[in-house]
């Protein structure tokens, strides 16, 4: 966890960049990586497409860079990787993709993540940071093809049936037009997830006590206490201590605002690699992981299991290595603990779930190539009984309702529970509907009695095109919604006439019950 992540990756490229960089110096002789795909998906290799880019150096003989190649093209399914810096090797079905594929894509893809310079420092990791769309497993091999480390996965069906019982996993997953699922989006990349809102409030008026080490040269250490405000900001103030003067020193106060703080939990946006960013990564990675206001209490020592004194403190050299997620919460909160997502990810997978999954699990294989000769990547089939390494307790705190919102495809009705029975909120949704002057209808709502407020969602992908939002509404609610900005640049730049949108409609009940209905719609192109 004592590693910066890029937001969109959450493959550690810029710090594993330059630590595998710095530690040449410590590997003469290291001979190239020996790379092998194993098609175990069930599909023929003529139907899995290969592509390897990279964000630095590359070369990788008789394989372009970003270039997709069928599998059954590439000898064995094996090549040579001599450099690879911040790498990624994409796996598609039914056709090739490239570096800056979208998460609309009708193409099934999903990638591993690997930086071989030679060095002893390179790694290789599985990541869900973005999405997640085809399992995989991942081994480092020894010269006599002995197993050293694995990372594995659950077969795709399982992990998709998981992300959709959590709140915000049903209107994240991306379909073909068979209604198939493609891909299931992070919070990275998609706003259905609730925010961590009423958990970070929760903790107003307690004191969270930071102990972060910057392992970098020269080393230092830092104790920061966070006071948590009745709005979910928090105000972080301490002191450091290093072996040498830093050029970045942390500032003794560091103050997060609510919204910021929330959004950088699903999304930590910074680029810096310095002290004041492994203090803040620190904190937003208890959040993520549910460890704040836990079993383990709100020191963060107590989230590792080996802490070690260092320049008169005290840190955790592995990061907080704690059971985290459901496992860290002492009972269940009407409101989600933690990232519900990456705890999904975190139960199903030993990759990246989030930026701080590394706070969580062992998440990457050395690739020392004076150990390490091959890394084998194995396709998994859909279903089966394939599970990862270590697992763990995803639940920590709001489910769907009870029985689950039932998903919509092809009907035009769909019927959601709240937390009473019977179902407190029914609906007639449009199978199609067409776009005039910058709105369109999705349908009709009837609650139980009037509804307390009622709000409805289009999405076209990750993105959220279309909005409506009523308060105290009456029983029998029509539901008109109107395009957002980021909609009408969409729908305009696409310049399709017929779009396939993922609907979702909430009714909070004037009894406390809130009800969520799902629906997917066909909107034709009218006045924008």
């Amino acid at each position: 966890m004592n590693s910066l992540i890029d937001r969109r990756t959450g493959a550690l490229w810029t710090l594993i960049g330059a630590l595998a960089l710095a530690a040449l110096l410590f590997a003469p002789g290291a001979q190239a990586l020996e790379f092998e795909i194993v098609n175990e998906s069930g599909r023929p290799d003529e139907e899995v497409f290969v592509t390897v880019v990279a964000h630095g150096a590359y070369e990788v003989p008789g394989i372009p860079e970003d270039v997709p190649q069928k599998l059954s093209e590439i000898p064995g399914g094996k090549m040579t990787i001599e450099k690879l810096v911040s790498g990624r090797v994409y796996i598609s079905y039914g056709k090739g993709v490239e570096e800056g594929v979208t998460e609309e894509s009708q193409t099934r893809f999903d990638w591993a993540e690997m930086t071989v310079t030679p060095a002893p420092a390179d790694v290789a990791n599985l990541t869900a940071v973005d999405q997640f769309a085809i399992g995989m497993r991942m081994e480092a091999l020894n010269g006599s093809g002995e197993t050293l480390e694995t990372l594995g996965e659950a077969n795709a069906d399982t992990i998709f049936g998981a992300l959709q019982t959590i709140p915000g996993g049903p209107l994240s997953t991306v379909r073909n037009s068979q209604g198939e699922i493609l891909r299931v989006l992070s919070p990275v990349h998609s706003s259905a997830y609730p925010p961590l809102t009423e958990y970070v409030r929760s903790l107003a008026g307690q004191t969270l006590t930071l102990h972060t080490g910057l392992f970098q040269n020269p080393f230092g250490v830092s104790e920061y206490k966070a006071e948590v405000a009745p709005d979910g900001s928090i105000t972080l103030r301490g002191a450091y201590e290093s072996e040498a003067p830093l050029a970045e020193p942390p500032p003794p106060t560091i103050t997060i605002p609510a919204n910021q703080l929330l959004a950088e939990i699903y999304a930590p946006t910074t680029e810096h690699n310095n002290f004041e960013a492994a203090i803040r990564r620190d904190l937003l990675a208890g959040f993520s992981t549910g460890l704040w206001g836990g079993r383990y209490g709100n020191d963060a020592l107590s989230f590792c299991t080996n802490p070690v004194p260092k320049l008169g403190s005290q840190v955790c050299p592995e990061g907080f290595n704690q059971p985290s997620f459901g496992d860290a919460r002492v009972s269940l909160q009407p409101f989600p603990t933690c990232e519900q997502y990456a705890a999904v990810i975190n139960q199903y997978s030993d990759s990246y779930g989030s930026a701080y999954s590394d706070a969580a699990k062992k998440v990457a294989v050395s690739l020392d190539q004076m150990q390490t000769k091959t890394l084998r990547l194995a396709i998994l089939p859909d279903s089966g009984t394939a599970m990862p390494v270590h697992s763990g307790n995803p639940d920590c705190g709001a489910a769907m309702p009870s029985p689950a919102t039932v998903p919509v495809t092809s009907a035009s009705t769909a019927v959601g529970v709240g937390k009473g029975s019977p179902a407190r909120a029914t609906a007639k949704f449009r199978k199609r509907s067409t776009l005039t002057k910058g709105g369109f209808r999705l349908g009709r709502i009837v609650c139980a009695g009037d509804c307390a407020r009622v709000s409805a969602v289009a999405k076209l992908g990750a993105k959220v095109v279309a909005r409506g939002n009523w308060r105290g509404a009456a029983a029998n609610r029509q539901l008109t919604v109107k395009l957002t900005k980021v909609g009408r640049r969409a729908l305009s730049a696409s310049g399709q006439k017929k779009w396939k949108l993922a609907i979702q409609a909430t009714a909070d009940g004037t009894d406390g019950t809130t009800t969520q209905l799902t629906a997917r719609l066909e909107l034709k192109r009218g006045r924008l």
